[in-house]
């Protein structure tokens, strides 16, 4: 039997504090102040274990010597590997020829000819970084020198080396990496691209986190045949239920750049703020109200388009539209009553001025939630709003709006039939105001009032039925007819009602703030089917007519239809339809089948839309596919189209390969992108756009992507 040893020295004790040094090994030999370990020997040291062939520990010096297959451990983490280790335990220095090191958690490596350490520091020789399998790496960073801190887990490394498999890629004198998640301030990757009308496209994130409750990025970029500017984002947490940003970026055109593609404007800026609170009311005012509150922002503004189109190198990304809204809601909600403060802001970029654009600053909302009574055969409840519709020129006005439905229901045929009736008594008032500071002239409108009482009567069944393999059936068909009965018009909406009808055609500016339909009786019918499978839905398809009733006579309302279905775990069909009668055709229509493979995954979507707006015909027709395919663990192969069949325009396409391993993504994709610009000549123009995107990705370190923009401006 191996006689195994362990030998504790009671001198390092008393050099080292506390601490103590153990050492174990088959045989353990002590020569005055030097104790030898060998026979697998172990040190082990505060929380720190070595192994090696050969271990020796002078108590007066304090130093640990390992020769032959040296494995440090420290902290569960840091693993190193090294020929010879020399450890003084009094002062914290340290020696290994040669040294590689292991993070665990990362997988990441180094290794180098030599490596000198100091407490947290270790100044590193000669040597390789990478998170590849070590005897072959597929990716390496080699360096001339190097320092790793463990303390503030950082690495910096100089005359960097980027190399792909053999082939040198990419040389940087300096190169510094965190080896674990902490934020920290410093440089980002950078994005570069290159354009044929933009030139050489540079963006540098700087990134500040001088704290752990807010943070700063700013991108400086320059575009060498374009322009230059700078984004930047300030994001914060202020307190445990609330959190925000706040984005503002300018950027400059070249006046010959600006001259030759007629832009309307020589300099691009904006802002966005966005804020959410989910408890304002508890703690800002320290109220300690039964119910919940909260807050949420979006504030943009910019003085057009191309703010968008510049926040990024690949503007494909960018979500770029004419209409900008800004809302600001402001909400408590109690057991029994909601009360709500809505502001919208609506800006329109292809328009000069905002100054006749109407805004609703605010919507103030009470909602009293539906209470029961009579053993719950009673129900009612009671909601109002106040709207102030402001714009800097024009008239002004503001609504109110109040409603109360009165609803008596119950169950007959052994509950198999519910049925229930509805009074609902609405009431809306309008007044209006000028401008004084602008000296506003003209003839204002009268100020108005509404009110109607409708009667509702529902009846409606819901039957389920099992079968086997777990499915159940769910049935829910539906009566609802309405009598339109009583209204009351003065003022603005009795001038108006002819003219002003939402459901027929606006005749100009009177109908701006005019929010009524022409009443009419109404039937609806319709059904709705629930298949499920073990409690997962398998199959959904919603049916529904609607009958109006009014002076005129009577007629068909739309035939709408809703279909979900999974029809396999890998395909599902979604399908909406809506048939006008009276003029014998689909007048709208979404269709999207997919298939979500393993190997395979493929979508096409179809949106089709012919709608009427003022008596003529306003046609969609708009296709989206996109597929990807996995050739195998490795290689994987993707596109996607979007194309307005109407406008026989290709709105984007794009096609790429990709390639990833544990340690490494290298992607191409080559993509055309329609966007909108705003010149001189064209609120509305647009620009076609064809990149070239190269993405490569140093796992964990992280990546970055150059794209050349082929055409476009």
């Amino acid at each position: 039997m191996r006689n195994f040893l362990w030998i504790s020295l009671v001198a390092s004790t008393l050099l080292l504090g506390e601490d103590r040094i153990e050492l174990f090994g088959n045989n353990v030999d002590a020569n005055g102040s030097i104790a030898t370990a060998t026979g697998n020997p172990i040190a082990h040291y505060q929380d720190q274990i070595i192994s090696a062939e050969k271990l020796t520990y002078d108590r007066n010096t304090s130093v640990v010597e390992a020769t032959g297959n040296v494995n440090v451990f420290k902290a569960g983490q840091y693993h190193a590997i090294s020929n010879y280790s020399r450890i003084n335990l009094l002062d914290d220095t340290r020696y290994s020829t040669p040294y590689y090191a292991l993070d665990n958690k990362s997988g990441l490596w180094m290794s180098s000819d030599e490596a000198q350490g100091c407490k947290n520091d270790i100044d590193l020789a000669s040597g390789m970084v990478s998170g590849c399998d070590s005897n072959d790496p597929l990716w390496r960073i080699r360096f001339s020198s190097g320092e790793y801190n463990t303390d503030k887990m950082w690495v910096n490394l100089y005359n960097a080396r980027l190399e792909i498999g053999d082939v040198p890629m990419f040389y940087l004198p300096y190169f510094g990496y965190p080896t674990d998640k902490t934020r920290r301030s410093g440089l980002l990757i950078p994005t570069l691209g290159l354009s044929s009308s933009e030139g050489f496209y540079y963006l540098q994130p700087i990134y500040f986190a001088p704290q752990n409750w807010w943070d700063l990025e700013l991108r400086p970029q320059i575009r060498t045949s374009r322009g230059s500017g700078m984004y930047a984002d300030f994001r914060f947490v202020d307190t445990l239920s609330s959190q925000g940003s706040i984005r503002m970026g300018y950027f400059k055109e070249q006046s010959a750049y600006a001259l030759d593609n007629d832009l309307a404007h020589i300099k691009h800026y904006g802002y966005d703020v966005k804020y959410r609170h989910s408890a304002p009311l508890r703690e800002w005012f320290d109220l300690d109200l039964e119910g919940e509150s909260g807050l949420y922002v979006d504030g943009k503004w910019m003085n057009d388009v191309d703010y968008l189109n510049l926040q990024q190198s690949d503007e494909t990304q960018n979500i770029t539209t004419n209409q900008i809204l800004s809302r600001i809601n402001f909400y408590y909600s109690s057991e029994d009553n909601y009360i709500g403060s809505y502001l919208k802001h609506y800006q329109y970029l292809n328009l000069s001025n905002n100054g006749e654009t109407i805004q609703t600053l605010p919507t103030l909302h009470y909602h009293r939630y539906l209470k029961s009574f009579l053993d719950d055969y009673l129900l009612t409840s009671t909601d109002a709003t106040a709207t102030h519709y402001y714009r800097p020129n024009g008239k002004r006005a503001i609504e109110g709006n109040f409603n109360i439905p009165l609803t008596v229901q119950t169950s007959v045929l052994d509950d198999y039939i519910d049925v229930s009736y509805t009074a609902n008594a609405s009431a809306k008032a309008i007044g209006f105001y000028a401008n004084a500071r602008s000296g506003e002239t003209g003839s204002m409108y009268d100020q108005g009032k509404y009110a109607q009482l409708d009667h509702t009567v529902n009846i409606g069944s819901t039957l389920v039925k099992s079968y086997d393999q777990n499915v159940s059936h769910v049935l829910n068909p539906f009566a609802s007819y309405t009598s339109a009965g009583s209204r009351y018009y003065s003022g603005y909406y009795e001038t108006y009602r002819d003219s002003c009808d939402i459901t027929g055609t606006y005749a100009g500016y009177p109908c701006e703030f005019y929010t009524l339909s022409a009443p009419s009786d109404t039937l609806s019918l319709g059904v709705n089917n629930y298949v499920f499978k073990k409690g997962a839905q398998l199959f959904v398809d919603r049916l529904s007519q609607n009958f109006r009733y009014d002076d005129q006579g009577s007629y068909y309302g739309e035939l709408q239809n809703e279909l979900e279905w999974q029809i396999t775990k890998a395909i599902s069909l979604y399908n909406q339809t809506a048939f006008n009668h009276d003029r014998n055709r689909v007048t709208k229509e979404q269709n999207t089948l997919r298939y979500n493979g393993e190997i395979v995954t493929t979508g096409v979507s179809h949106y089709y839309s012919d709608q009427l707006k003022n008596n003529v015909p306003v046609y969609a027709s708009y296709w989206t596919a996109d597929a990807a395919y996995r050739y195998n663990r490795f290689y994987k192969v993707f596109g996607n189209v979007a194309y307005d069949y109407h406008e026989s325009l290709m709105k984007r396409s794009e096609i790429g390969v990709l390639y990833t391993q544990r340690c490494f993504d290298f992607g191409v994709r080559f993509v055309q992108n329609r966007r909108p610009v705003l010149t001189n000549t064209n609120a509305s123009d647009t620009v076609d756009d064809s990149y070239i995107f190269i993405s490569i990705l140093l796992k964990p370190i992280g990546g970055s992507e150059f794209n050349y923009k082929l055409t476009g401006n």
